[in-house]
């Protein structure tokens, strides 16, 4: 144990098996007894209050440099350029460099070029919904929550959309070092991300070698421009970045909407509340954030000794922060285990906090609006086909593996 935890009568399972489908009650048993927690398996400190979580997010003195926990049960040569590359993405860096590279990227990110999106997006949700509609169901997962926010960034970041289910695969075989691991990971898993980041490079580096000679006016294009031109950038930093936009800009968002419209289905009051004023559909998906949040938790490194919610995190000790815990705080949020699409205060750290909140936060608001306005208006009744959901199995990324809907008039 470490000398700065407290003893616990009960120890929680952390990121067991039962975790998967439902790990709110460990989150809330962390939260009454032990807010600030070390999980020893893990060598790893779990924070769960909301204050506690918001205090590290903005805390510059933790840090997003640190040593990659997988990288540490690995030390084969072979695995040194997954080990290499994942770090320079701007998630996994400190000022200056995370300023640096959030201010080239980020202006691409501003609101009024991601509202030029609304009709497109809007085209795209209603294509889905009528194929949907023309059988009278849909897995919404595969149907309408991979496709729609795969197209949108695809077509965002100027990479050819015939190519999309081939980028999809490396993204979901990378996404869980990208997004942030915590946990037990065999060799096979590590094999296949290394695979994966061996043949997204390669595609991208393509890519690059034609927008060098045929600048389009997509981001990737814009990016490439800006390393030839010397601009703070290198293009080592322009793989790394890209992969992490296109993982964050399609992983979490259909996880955004797969647990939005899971809740609602389990919730048919809810349901009722969204049609009868859809009006209601900003504050539906600010409140699915919170209730179940895409993100589960982020990690950070104590730069120096400091104290948080009356224990001494050690310097170079691992935080992790849990988002989807914070959301769940009955100190900040009234009835905190109920879903309440009309709530009006909900404090969520969904998107994180601080100098690295979501840089893509207002493209998944919009296409996440979207999709539940068109929901609301339906005519048809939806109803969740019978059997029992199944979580994936990545801990950080909280998602259904299907999620079969009727729809009938």
């Amino acid at each position: 144990m470490n000398d700065n935890a407290k003893p616990q009568a009960t120890a929680p399972v952390l990121l067991g098996p039962q975790m998967l489908e439902n790990p709110y009650p460990i989150y809330h048993m962390l939260q009454s007894n032990a807010p600030v927690y070390w999980a020893e398996p893990l060598k790893t400190w779990v924070i769960t209050r909301h204050a506690d979580v918001v205090s590290v997010l903005k805390d510059k003195r933790f840090s997003n440099q640190r040593p990659s926990p997988i990288g540490n049960q690995f030390h084969d040569a072979k695995y040194q350029r997954l080990f290499e590359l994942i770090p320079r993405v701007m998630l996994r860096r400190d000022d200056p460099d995370h300023a640096r590279l959030r201010k080239l990227i980020g202006h691409e990110f501003g609101r009024t070029r991601i509202e030029d999106y609304s009709d497109r997006i809007g085209v795209l949700v209603d294509e889905f919904l009528q194929a949907g509609l023309a059988k009278g169901e849909m897995d919404f997962l595969t149907e309408l929550a991979i496709p729609l926010p795969i197209t949108v960034i695809f077509e965002f970041l100027g990479l050819p959309l015939e190519d999309h289910r081939q980028v999809k695969a490396w993204c979901d075989d990378l996404s869980s070092i990208a997004i942030g691991l915590v946990g037990p990971v065999d060799r096979d898993m590590v094999d296949r991300c290394l695979e994966s980041l061996e043949g997204f490079e390669a595609y991208l580096r393509r890519r690059i070698e034609i927008l060098k000679i045929k600048p389009d006016g997509s981001l990737l294009s814009n990016l490439v421009q800006a390393a030839q031109a010397g601009e703070h950038l290198d293009f080592e930093e322009v793989i790394a970045n890209f992969l992490l936009l296109l993982v964050a800009g399609n992983e979490t968002t259909t996880a955004l909407l797969t647990n939005g419209l899971a809740a609602l289905l389990e919730n048919p009051a809810q349901l009722a509340k969204l049609r009868a004023d859809p009006a209601l559909a900003p504050q539906a998906v600010e409140e699915f954030l919170r209730f179940d949040s895409p993100v589960q938790y982020v990690l950070r490194r104590a730069a120096e000794d400091i104290e948080i919610g009356g224990q001494v995190i050690g310097k170079d000790q691992t935080v992790m922060a849990v988002l989807a815990a914070a959301g769940r705080d009955p100190e900040v949020i009234e009835n905190a285990e109920e879903l309440d699409i009309a709530r009006q205060r909900c404090p969520h750290v969904g998107f994180g906090s601080g100098a690295h909140v979501c840089l893509g936060l207002q493209l998944a608001r919009l296409e996440a609006r979207i999709v539940f306005d068109r929901i609301a208006r339906l005519p048809q009744t939806i109803t969740l086909e019978s059997g029992t959901l199944k979580h994936g199995s990545i801990y950080n990324l909280r998602c259904y593996e299907s999620l079969p809907i009727r729809l009938a008039s």
